[in-house]
């Protein structure tokens, strides 16, 4: 059984991933923490969690096996750092970090430690993606060839940090990764090149729509946008020489939910309802299997490097105004 502490009593953390975390029979939560230690008290009763206190007092709790980081984004490295220093295995919910050279400093430090880090993507783990994979796999659409996502949502309440420029606020990091790495996870070959493109919001100074354009190795393309200010919609299509796959919601299913992949080949179109599932329980377990089981079974690193390599080039693609190659982060 993995011991899980707090750093932050998110919303996230409240809504999603505490609950979740309930239900699993190889994790349970060890210890709350916040910047605020009555708050942390508050949330630490409100799950039935007999400690809490600072962030740091969860960092120092011998019985913490592993923390789940989920403060404001500009203030994920920062927490990754302290969290990989106490010897705690770390899952940090997107995006874990802002550049692509702090991704690798602190899996570095990991690595030295025999620490794993996850980044908290957690519709990856969702079955429906699972078989969008074993679709394309099936040769059910041909040659994947073009990728296109989309995850656009209302303007945030006031106050809420994603208005802070200073606390990582904007699309990009908070919902811009969303397409980017359902992009990575189904298309068959690397990313080679990246163009982004954002809009700011001259009040707030954060962005609030992001476009950006990855070339893959064998010549496909990924399209991705999101925005706030928007109507929500959360969707990604695959287009392939024989066929089309496309999620109706895939970034974010209520663990209740059933789920619709819809296929369209030359025989017709075909909805496929995948069952609910409880995407935060999956990855949490995922992670906690992965602490158990004292081997690498699943490359949860590498995946954050191609991902913090992407968001990286896209960002110095829209400062610099020109096509970002990867070869120089991923060599």
């Amino acid at each position: 059984m993995v011991r899980l502490g707090l750093i932050a009593c998110s919303s996230i953390a409240r809504r999603r991933f505490v609950p979740a975390l309930k239900s699993s029979t190889v994790a349970r939560l060890e210890r709350v923490g916040s910047r605020d230690p009555a708050r942390a008290e508050k949330f630490a009763r409100e799950f039935g969690c007999g400690k809490s206190g600072s962030n740091e007092a969860v960092l120092a709790d011998a019985e913490v096996d592993a923390v789940y980081i989920s403060t404001p984004i500009a203030l994920h490295e920062q927490w990754a750092r302290l969290a990989a220093q106490h010897g705690k295995h770390i899952l940090c919910e997107k995006s874990s970090f802002r550049s692509h050279a702090a991704a690798r400093e602190v899996l570095q430090l990991c690595a030295a430690k025999k620490l794993r880090f996850m980044e908290g993507f957690g519709f990856r783990h969702h079955p429906q993606h699972a078989l969008v994979r074993k679709l394309i796999a099936e040769g059910r659409i041909g040659t994947p060839r073009i990728f296109h996502g989309e995850l656009t949502y209302p303007k945030p309440p006031p106050g809420d940090f994603r208005h802070d420029p200073k606390l990582g606020g904007g699309v990009f990091y908070d919902g811009g990764g969303y397409p980017i790495a359902a992009a990575l996870m189904t298309m068959p070959s690397a990313p080679v090149s990246v163009s982004g493109q954002l809009h700011f919001d001259s009040e707030l100074g954060v962005d609030d729509t992001v476009a950006v354009s990855i070339i893959f190795a064998g010549g496909e393309v990924a399209q991705c946008v999101a925005g706030f200010g928007l109507q929500y919609r959360a969707r990604y299509s695959i287009i392939g020489t024989e066929g089309r796959i496309e999620l109706e919601r895939a970034y974010s299913v209520l663990p209740d939910a059933p789920s619709v992949v819809v296929l369209e080949t030359k025989a017709g179109n075909e909805r496929i309802t995948v069952p609910p599932a409880d995407q935060f329980r999956l990855m949490i377990d995922d992670f906690a299997n992965e602490i158990s089981g004292g081997k690498r079974e699943r490359d949860f690193e590498g995946q954050l490097l191609t991902q913090s390599a992407v968001m990286d080039a896209a960002w110095r693609s829209n400062r610099e105004s020109r096509t970002i190659g990867l070869a120089e982060y991923l060599k």
